[in-house]
C-alpha cells in the first residue's frame, strides 16, 4: 500500500477512513477494563535510536485523522501512542454500564502506560483530553518528562437550555437533533470568519459519535469542576490556547498557565492552529529542549 501524503488526508467530508492507506501506522486494541477496549494507534519513531515515548489523549469525540499530520511530525522525534478515549465511536463496550467519571478516564491512561510498558514519556492533552491528563497527574500516577496541555479549563461551557436537552431527552434524539446541534456550533460556538477549520473538525466528531455514550459523558461534564491543584504539577509544562475559541474559556487556560510552576503559555488567536505543523515543530521542540537539558546533566 502505498503511503498516502499528508496534503492529500481525506477531508472533514468523509465518515469513515480507511487506515490501510497509512502503512506507518499500527493499530491496537487495549483492555482498560473487563468489557471495555480502546483504540490506539502508534506510530513509530522515523530515528530508531530513539527512545522518546510521546502519549497523545485527544478532545471528546475526536477522530485521530485530525490529528494525523500533527502525530506524524511528532513521530520525527518520538514514537507517538495515540489514546482514542472511551466514549468515542471506536472503543469497544462489550457491556451497558461504562463509566464515564474523569477518574476512570485517568486510570486509562495509566493502563495503557502499562500495557506498552511506558516508564519514561511525554503526555499531550487536548481540550477534553488536557483533563484527563491533569486528573491523572492528580491521582498520583507517574509523572511524565513533559506535559503539553491545549485549552485547559476548569469546567465545560454548556448553556442551561443544553444541560435541560441532554438532561430529559433520550439518546436517540441525538440524531434528529443533530442539524440544530451543527447550526449551534455553527453560528454561536465558532469564529466562522477567522476560524472555519475548527467547525469541520467539530462537526465530523458530532456526525459520527454514538449518542447514548455522548448522553452519558456530557451528563458528567455538565457537573465537571477541576479541584485540581496545578501548583503540584511537577514536570515542564507547555500550554497552548486560542483567544478567539468560543468552546473554551481562555482565561482558565491563563490562569491554569499561571499556577504551574515550570509552565509557558502561547496564544495561537485561533484554535484549528492547535493542529497544525507549526505547532507540531513548537512542541517538537519544547521536547527537544527537555531532553537537551538531560544530556547536559548527565
Amino acid at each position: 500500500m502505498r503511503d498516502m501524503p499528508l496534503e492529500k488526508l481525506p477531508t472533514s467530508s468523509k465518515r469513515k477512513i480507511d487506515y490501510r492507506e497509512f502503512p506507518w501506522l499500527k493499530l491496537d486494541y487495549v483492555e482498560v477494563e473487563e468489557r471495555v477496549k480502546l483504540r490506539v494507534f502508534k506510530i513509530s519513531c522515523k530515528n530508531k535510536d530513539s527512545k522518546i515515548k510521546i502519549l497523545v489523549v485527544a478532545g471528546l469525540v475526536s477522530h485521530f485523522i485530525g490529528w494525523i499530520d500533527l502525530d506524524k511530525q511528532l513521530s520525527e522525534v518520538g514514537t507517538v501512542y495515540h489514546i482514542e478515549s472511551r466514549e468515542k465511536s471506536s472503543a469497544i463496550h462489550s457491556k451497558r454500564n461504562v463509566d464515564f467519571s474523569m477518574e476512570t478516564y485517568a486510570d486509562d491512561i495509566y493502563k495503557i502506560t502499562q500495557y506498552y510498558n511506558l516508564d519514561e514519556y511525554y503526555l499531550f492533552g487536548d481540550s477534553f483530553g488536557s483533563e484527563m491528563a491533569v486528573t491523572y497527574l492528580d491521582k498520583g500516577y507517574p509523572t511524565p518528562k513533559g506535559l503539553v496541555l491545549i485549552s485547559p479549563v476548569k469546567s465545560f461551557a454548556f448553556s442551561g437550555w443544553m444541560k435541560k436537552l441532554f438532561s430529559v431527552a433520550p439518546h436517540w434524539l441525538y440524531y434528529p437533533l443533530l442539524p440544530f446541534l451543527l447550526m449551534v456550533l455553527k453560528h454561536f460556538r465558532t469564529d466562522m470568519k477567522n476560524d472555519a477549520g475548527t467547525y469541520y473538525l467539530n462537526k465530523r466528531n458530532m456526525t459520527t459519535s454514538k449518542p447514548r455514550r455522548m448522553k452519558k459523558c456530557a451528563l458528567h461534564m455538565f457537573n465537571y469542576k477541576s479541584e485540581i491543584d496545578y501548583s503540584k504539577i511537577k514536570c515542564p509544562t507547555y500550554i497552548f490556547a486560542a483567544s478567539t475559541d468560543k468552546m473554551h474559556s481562555y482565561q482558565d487556560s491563563v490562569d491554569i498557565a499561571e499556577k504551574i510552576p515550570d509552565s509557558t503559555f502561547e496564544n495561537l488567536v485561533h484554535y484549528h492552529k492547535t493542529h497544525d505543523r507549526v505547532t507540531s515543530n513548537k512542541i517538537r521542540d519544547f521536547i527537544l529542549g527537555i531532553e537537551g537539558k538531560e544530556e547536559k546533566k548527565n
